[in-house]
């Protein structure tokens, strides 16, 4: 593929920076100039985090971010009753974050949701006191949801009164924001109590929700579900949360725009009563700013969890809390998946037109794309036409008291969200199609999650005094300065916005207004995730200034020096629990994105854990001989159902992949009919193999001998080995070749499962592995490995 010159944003100069992959160097020789101009899309590489300075540090800031929780006083948020929630819930009482500065105070949304996202992420890696954290905290969102009231009153969602216009569609404000079944389910008020937004208007109380805490609360409650082994109360509670934020917060389904190719554009709103594509006016008239769009809202890998959580867990009763269009047509899980993925495409497109090659973001932007009349909420358009003003006549807008065009508090958050997604959905976050202001697709845009963070590590590697990447570069060097500790100054200096001269790079048409001083830890940290992406470009910066890709120890390096910026020796109960230095605030603005920024630096996220499904033994099913034109096979045994009458090997073993039983392995092999290894390939065109000897290939076409041998041993009995590598995915065919063996152990079969994983060849969340026979064009015969959630056919039948 040949690189082409990557698009300049508005207000950066031409030319001033190019990224070149390295890949594409070889191009430019002429090797590959047959194939004409193509968009370079770079392989997905693993993310990397930091070492036991990074550790310690997300450890000491989750510690002191803890401390804000506190079990709310009578009257703070309203409660509800163990009867009314999931069995989890039995006597967990609720707890709350208490928020201080800005337009929080009180209990805020956005402090609830930070919560409820680390704890239930912990939690789904066996924490038990984050499991409990968790509970506790979303059992205050709930009650928060229910709102203020009599018992038994419709839940309030992002209303502030009982009229159910929470609950109804046709109502005002457009969209379900909450959904009654085991208790209230969806999103809350952004603020409570609710008079704390108007004391000297009391008739004026706090109304809306904020839609960066709920996607966060609800990312939070889906892992909270994995923790707890996904019951079935709980998984409904899930989804509830899942629809009302598709509902309240993206307009689903009615509040889209459609591009000229006829893609359909969801955009993120700000909250339940306003922002995104709600109109200035008629039926669903916005309750704020028009037009307006927070791009640090935007949150790509909370959308793809939501989206896989729900195909992995729907349920036919689920349908009864789908909300409907408004002519009264039903909607379906296709749809909502349809909508996740479409917010995910709008919010790169908005976030590209509303960043500098920095990686400095606008708080607030604008995305007027209005229709005809105000009361169509759907229509072509392009939201992003005048981004980042508001219409054509550049109209600003802004809300949370911070500033239209500027890199501020909110717009700070938007470095850790795109780490998350590349992080949980490394290949998938490579994918991003990048749309020109006029709707059209523009092969030459080149942007996504990657590119973005990689902007940022630009800025810090071009104008830091020192270079991160060198493992103590950053710290003292003269007598009776701290060991070990990053002086931040030298940082600092690649975000001078106070001191003259300023930065370069840190405005530009898309961000035209300085913002906050990097010295405060909510604008510093979540700029120190972007070094989890690999650095994988060389970029080209103008004459005789280049910087090269950087090898993961540099990464490394770098986020060492970035925690090291704190003294934690103190971190004590000797030492009374310091945290000491200058940019390591304990307040609630600062903490909270310390604490999130380092658990993502120190690799604490994790994909959700894997759906269990139980598997009756593995029983005898009889005769195989004779399936698909297999020969020498005896009989078959299998976990009934994942494997099913598709088995047509001989006597084998159950493995354990996960925790799910299924069958591995043949004695006996259906390749030509004669004895043979177990040999299981993707799209395999012949196999061959020994029997006994374990020899499973991956060969050409027509080939007689295999090549990219996979598996060896020699040993007569397969399960005294050790799998050092079960899978591999071939570089010159991107073929898949997995050979389970005779009898396969439990843990071997574990390790095949943790294989398969980080080669993005299947989620975590497989559930049943099934064998079968592949008949090939040449009359050759195979075996094929096939993935998938289990699904119940018809006939009973479990398949995969």
């Amino acid at each position: 593929q040949v690189a082409q010159p990557r698009s300049t944003p508005r207000g950066e100069s031409a030319g001033a920076m190019e990224v070149v992959d390295s890949r594409a160097r070889v191009a430019r020789l002429g090797l590959l100039v047959a194939l004409g101009a193509a968009t370079l899309t770079s392989a997905a590489v693993p993310p990397i985090f930091g070492g036991e300075a990074t550790q310690t540090a997300a450890k000491a800031w989750l510690s002191s971010w803890r401390n804000l929780y506190v079990a709310p006083e009578e009257g703070l948020v309203p409660e509800l009753q163990d009867s009314d929630l999931p069995k989890a819930f039995a006597n967990v009482g609720p707890k709350v974050v208490l928020s201080a500065g800005g337009a929080a105070g009180g209990v805020v949304t956005e402090g609830m949701g930070y919560a409820i996202m680390v704890e239930g992420i912990m939690a789904a890696q066996g924490d038990t006191w984050a499991l409990q954290l968790g509970l506790a905290l979303t059992r205050a969102w709930l009650g928060m949801v229910n709102g203020e009231g009599e018992p038994g009153h419709p839940p309030q969602g992002g209303s502030n009164d009982c009229k159910g216009s929470a609950t109804k569609m046709g109502a005002w404000p457009y969209g379900v924001s909450a959904i009654q079944g085991m208790g209230p389910a969806g999103v809350a008020t952004w603020k409570f109590p609710l008079d704390l937004c108007a004391a000297e208007k009391p008739w004026k109380p706090c109304h809306g929700s904020a839609a960066d805490g709920d996607a966060d609360a609800v990312l939070g409650m889906v892992y909270l579900a994995g923790a707890l082994g996904y019951p079935e109360d709980f998984v409904d509670l899930a989804m509830r949360e899942i629809i009302s934020f598709a509902g309240a917060d993206l307009g689903f389904p009615d509040m889209y725009r459609t591009l000229p190719d006829g893609t359909k554009i969801f955009v993120p709103k700000a909250g339940s009563q306003w922002g995104g594509l709600t109109p200035p006016g008629g039926r669903f008239v916005v309750a704020g700013p028009s037009w307006c769009y927070a791009p640090s809202y935007f949150a790509p890998a909370h959308y793809r969890t939501f989206r896989d959580f729900a195909k992995q867990h729907w349920q036919a009763s689920f349908e009864a809390y789908l909300p409907t269009f408004l002519d009264g047509k039903p909607t379906s899980l296709q749809l909502m998946i349809e909508a996740f993925d479409s917010a995910i495409l709008a919010g790169y497109n908005i976030l590209y037109y509303s960043s500098c090659w920095s990686g400095t973001v606008s708080n607030w932007v604008g995305v007027e794309a209005p229709c005809s009349s105000n009361d169509t909420l759907s229509c072509p358009g392009v939201p992003w036409a005048d981004t980042p003003y508001v219409g054509k006549y550049k109209g600003q807008c802004s809300a949370s008291g911070t500033p239209w065009g500027s890199f501020g508090s909110d717009a700070s958050r938007t470095p850790w969200r795109l780490a998350l997604d590349y992080i949980l959905f490394t290949e998938e976050s490579e994918e991003s199609r990048i749309y020109s202001r006029t709707g059209e697709l523009d092969p030459s845009l080149y942007f996504n999650a990657r590119v973005y963070l990689n902007r940022i590590a630009t800025q810090y590697k071009r104008y830091s005094k020192c270079d991160g990447g060198i493992k103590g570069d950053c710290e003292c060097h003269y007598p009776g300065c701290v060991e070990n500790v990053t002086e931040s100054f030298k940082l600092a200096a690649a975000w001078e916005v106070v001191k003259w001269p300023r930065t370069p790079g840190l405005t530009c048409d898309n961000v035209p207004h300085h913002g906050k001083a990097w010295w405060a830890g909510f604008m510093s940290y979540p700029t120190f995730t972007a070094f989890v992406a690999p650095y994988l470009d060389k970029v080209d910066l103008g004459p005789n200034e280049t910087l090269n890709p950087m090898g993961p120890e540099e990464n490394r390096n770098w986020l060492e020096a970035f925690v090291n910026i704190c003294d934690f020796t103190n971190f004590t109960q000797e030492g009374g629990w310091l945290i000491q230095g200058r940019v390591c605030q304990k307040t609630y603005f600062h903490v909270s994105q310390e604490a999130i920024s380092t658990m993502i630096m120190a690799g604490k996220v994790k994909p959700l854990p894997p759906k269990k499904v139980s598997i009756p033994a593995a029983t005898t099913i009889g005769s195989a001989t004779g399936v698909m034109g297999a020969t020498g096979a005896t009989s078959a045994t299998s976990a009934t159902g994942a494997i099913g009458t598709s088995s047509a090997t001989g006597a084998t073993g159950a493995s354990a992949f996960g925790t799910t039983v299924v069958t591995a392995g043949a004695a006996s092999a259906a390749g030509v009919g004669t004895a043979g290894a177990a040999t299981v390939a993707g799209t395999l065109d012949t196999t061959s193999g020994t029997a006994g000897t374990g020899i499973a290939t991956e060969v050409t076409p027509g080939a007689t001998s295999g090549t990219n041998v996979l598996w060896t041993s020699a040993a007569a009995t397969p399960s005294t080995q050790v799998v050092n590598q079960v899978v591999k995915k071939t570089e010159s065919t991107g073929r898949v070749a997995v050979a389970p063996l005779p009898g396969l152990s439990a843990s071997a079969a574990a390790a095949a499962m943790a294989a398969l994983v980080p080669l993005g060849l299947v989620g975590t969340a497989v559930a049943a592995l099934r064998w079968r026979m592949l008949a090939q064009a040449d009359d050759q015969r195979g075996m094929r490995l096939e993935f998938g959630p289990l699904v119940e056919d018809g006939d009973g039948a479990s398949r995969a």
